[in-house]
């Protein structure tokens, strides 16, 4: 099994992931021996924490861009961010601070985990109605989507993406996040796995535990689905035929 990993933190010096390019260059390197590749580098956009690392990103992803062309040709590397929605985000999208996944209309989109499920839902709203689609990022930390899943059902019909971190289904992040992961996952609500990851330590790049728990549980198609299909499908989407119909084609 080949795998896609849309949500990464890899590029060094411009969050709170790798902090070196030696350390980048491990990530990527864990990555592709795990069976990764296409790569989406998703460094947080969040001014108030990260401040403006517009151009840091792009110093840092040209020099990912030079290790991954001599040493592993065979993968796809392309970038975005990880949006933390707050009020006026849609300007930074429209004037291209923010990036979509791979130039798409994609956008993988955080919350605080304190946000309420009403403010969740109206924030992806705000975004599908700027023309975008939202991937929601690692959506079982949201206590206030846990109660039920008439929220994440409609956000669904409405096109947003969900997005599940792959080691939470096996008990990676403690037992809360795990129950919530394996609801979305039992009731496909859950459309794409991603790692995450931050380090080599504490949040790494490993997708062969999880990916074998999803196998176990929910069987190959979904599995597949899961872990490469769709998100190959967001990285190679068509953005005008996806703006056209106002929904994703997951």
């Amino acid at each position: 099994m080949e795998f896609a990993d849309l949500h990464i933190h890899a590029l060094y010096g411009v969050d709170d992931g790798a902090k070196t390019e030696a350390e980048m260059r491990q990530m990527i390197d864990a990555s592709y021996a795990d069976g990764v590749r296409a790569v989406c580098l998703t460094p947080h956009f969040h001014p108030g924490y990260f401040g403006d690392n517009f151009e840091r990103i792009n110093d840092a992803y040209s020099v990912l861009q030079e290790y991954v062309r001599r040493q592993y040709p065979a993968l796809q590397v392309s970038l975005g961010n990880e949006l933390r929605y707050s009020k006026g985000c849609i300007r930074w999208l429209e004037d291209g601070r923010c990036r979509t996944i791979n130039r798409t209309r994609y956008v993988l989109v955080d919350f605080s985990e304190r946000e309420s499920g009403r403010g969740i839902v109206t924030g992806l709203e705000c975004i599908l109605s700027a023309g975008y689609i939202p991937i929601l990022a690692h959506a079982e930390r949201y206590a206030g989507l846990a109660a039920g899943l008439q929220d994440i059902r409609q956000l669904r019909e409405n096109g947003v993406v969900v997005q599940v971190d792959i080691q939470s289904p096996g008990g990676g992040f403690g037992w809360r996040l795990a129950r919530r992961a394996r609801i979305l996952l039992a009731n496909h609500m859950a459309d794409m796995v991603a790692t995450d990851a931050h380090d080599l330590t504490k949040r790494p790049p490993g997708w062969k535990n999880g990916y074998r728990y999803l196998l176990k549980n929910y069987g190959e198609g979904y599995t597949e689905a899961l872990c490469r299909g769709n998100a190959l499908q967001i990285l190679h989407s068509n953005s005008s035929e996806e703006n056209a119909n106002g929904s994703n084609r997951l």
